[in-house]
Order: C-alpha cells, then sequence, then structure tokens
C-alpha cells in the first residue's frame, strides 16, 4: 500500500520551496483525510503525522518577514523544530548565513545539525554526540 507504511524510516527532504505554504497544505490534506477516509483505508495517521514523520524541509530560502513571530508561528505549526534542516545554498549570492537564520534561539542545535544526522544515518557523529 502506502510507502510511508512499508518504510517508517523513509525520509523525503523537500528543498528550495520556503516553508509558509507546509502548515496550510497540512491543514488542508488532514481535513480532506477526515472527510474522505473511505478512500484510503491503508492509512493509519494523517497525512501531517506522516509529513511530521518522514519529510524534511531545507531552511533555504527561509522566508523573513518583518515580524519574525509570525514565522515562528509557521515554523511552530509545522514542528519546525524536528522537521527543518538547515542549507544555505553557498556560494549563490543569496545564500543564508547560519548567524542571520530566523529561528527560535533553542532550535538551533537540532536544525543546524541534529535533524540532519537523524535523517542521514550514513553521516559520521561527532564523538561527543556519539558518546551521549
Amino acid at each position: 500500500h502506502g510507502v510511508f507504511e512499508k518504510w517508517p524510516d523513509l525520509y523525503f527532504v523537500v528543498i528550495e520551496c520556503g516553508i509558509a505554504w507546509v502548515p496550510s497544505v497540512l491543514w488542508r490534506l488532514d481535513a480532506d483525510y477526515k472527510a474522505l477516509r473511505k478512500e484510503t483505508p491503508w492509512l493509519k495517521m494523517l497525512p501531517s503525522e506522516y509529513c511530521r514523520r518522514n519529510i524534511r524541509f531545507s531552511t533555504q530560502p527561509l522566508e523573513q518577514p518583518s515580524n519574525v513571530k509570525h514565522l515562528w508561528a509557521l515554523l511552530e505549526a509545522m514542528d519546525g523544530e524536528n522537521t527543518l534542516l538547515f542549507a544555505s545554498d553557498y556560494p549563490h549570492w543569496d545564500y543564508d548565513d547560519v548567524n542571520t537564520l530566523h529561528i527560535p534561539p533553542e532550535w538551533r542545535g537540532k536544525v543546524l545539525g541534529q535533524n540532519a544526522l537523524d535523517v542521514y544515518k550514513r553521516i559520521p557523529r561527532p564523538q561527543a554526540a556519539a558518546a551521549a
């Protein structure tokens, strides 16, 4: 049936699309799924749950509203702390500088590294992280 049912540890990474659209798409998918449940009897979770478990999004380009709290509300709605992977797009002229990334400060460790390590299991882990 569904690829996510068969391989629950499979990840897809969406890059260079921004993220502002993600929460509204997830809300719509969940609403439609509930209304059309009989069309997909093999699914065991809401579409948003599959997304949070199996889809990751790059930070490049991360939207930059004049009020950062608006961005943070979107990030919270999509579980950005766990679904975002840092991407700079360097050396392009519009790359994202890690020092000016507009994410909640307490998320930096996960978004800048740990989330990628969770997805890309073949990347060697730093010694300190491996010991923990």
